[in-house]
């Protein structure tokens, strides 16, 4: 089996697509088949089985909440529906909400009560979907980050101990999770990682993937305020092209995750580059299979990554106000 189609699709916010997937490959080993029926139970079946990292009850009946509805969301059911179940179910352990609708309002009031037992507690949208990020413990450290045309000063909080790491955890038990995002105040970065996904500060997943990726977007709040979701990827993955001396390593990651489909910032952003990078490389609209991509000189990446990243930055300080892009 192919895990990277497979999990491009838990990625995609399509669990149906990969069970499915999962289910057509013949012969299964004992390890596919043990996953099969870990995405049965857990999406499919009648009474899913769930494990807390907590004993407080009532943290407990909010995560729950939350395992529904992104079982709603990744098997294809109406999002807008999901959400309003979302908030209902909320809010009915919120019994002090004045505005049961809105999710935004009731995440605030969560995000209070978990501060008061001990958690942070970030809400919010990983596009498409809503999902908190859950945790105990923050520590923090200073880097000074190269860009393109400029140097970062940065401040990375080391997040472990979660308790809930949104839907893309949930998704896939755990094999793929935001590793990190920025924020205005600094770069926060998941250090709650199995055994296998480990980084240490030289590796390039970190310095690249991670440090040289969230720093662009550091950078471009500051610099572009209004900038959209979309474009605010697509620059980060161009910077990370830059940098990474293998780029096969980043080529594979957008081949696999590529999708065409605005509302999903990350696999649309790679889709785009992986379009754009292909007319350069091979003069056809038809993106390469991966393979085609190991005969590319690295060299030529780092150049038509670099020259992407410039245009676009031209177009943005030409549009005056941040928004236009490359969509």
């Amino acid at each position: 089996m192919d895990e990277s189609k497979f999990y491009a699709y838990c990625l995609q916010g399509d669990v149906t697509a990969a069970y499915e997937y999962l289910r057509s490959i013949p012969d299964k080993s004992k390890k596919y088949q043990e996953l099969e029926s870990r995405y049965y139970h857990r999406f499919f079946g009648e009474k899913p089985m769930y494990r807390f990292k907590t004993e407080d009850p009532w943290i407990r009946k909010v995560l729950l909440i939350y395992y529904q509805y992104f079982t709603l969301v990744l098997t294809g059911k109406d999002v807008e529906e999901a959400e309003s179940l979302l908030a209902l179910s909320l809010e009915a352990l919120l019994p002090d909400a004045h505005s049961p609708t809105d999710l935004d309002y009731l995440e605030d009031k969560l995000e209070v009560i978990y501060r008061e037992k001990g958690y942070s507690f970030l809400g919010g949208v990983t596009a498409p979907f809503r999902g908190p990020y859950i945790w105990k413990t923050t520590e923090r450290k200073k880097f000074t980050v190269e860009l393109p045309h400029q140097t970062q000063e940065v401040t990375v909080y080391f997040l472990s101990n979660f308790i809930m790491q949104s839907w893309i955890h949930f998704s896939t038990f755990g094999e793929k999770f935001a590793g990190g995002w920025a924020k205005s105040e600094g770069l926060y970065y998941v250090n709650d990682r199995p055994r296998n996904k480990k980084t240490t500060f030289e590796s390039s997943e970190f310095q690249v993937s991670y440090l040289k990726h969230e720093a662009q977007h550091l950078s471009d709040y500051s610099r572009f305020p209004n900038l959209s979701s979309k474009d605010l990827e697509y620059r980060a993955k161009l910077v990370e092209l830059i940098y990474e001396s293998k780029s096969i390593r980043l080529l594979e990651k957008f081949f696999y995750e590529s999708k065409n489909d605005p509302t999903f910032p990350h696999p649309y952003s790679s889709f785009v580059i992986m379009k754009r990078l292909t007319q350069l490389a091979f003069g056809t609209d038809v993106i390469q299979e991966i393979d085609q991509w190991k005969t590319v000189d690295p060299d030529s990446i780092h150049e038509w990554a670099w020259n992407l990243y410039d245009e676009h930055t031209e177009r943005l300080e030409a549009s005056g106000d941040g928004i236009e892009g490359f969509i």
